[in-house]
């Protein structure tokens, strides 16, 4: 099934106005996605580490 990931520029207006927060709401989430965007930046380090690791130990081989 296929997938539309496109941004449309007719849809932004909706997009905005629902995704809209207010200052309250921001204090709930704000720890959350600090926390988040920490564990997305350790993952992304620790599967670059992995990815190079596999690569030399290939050359390695060869």
């Amino acid at each position: 099934m296929p997938h539309d990931n496109e941004l449309k520029s007719d849809r932004l207006p909706e997009y905005v106005s629902k995704l809209s927060i207010d200052a309250e709401q921001w204090a709930i989430l704000e720890p959350l996605v600090r926390s988040a965007s920490n564990s997305v930046i350790m993952l992304d380090q620790v599967l670059t580490v992995e990815t190079e690791s596999s690569a030399i130990f290939v050359l390695g081989k060869v």
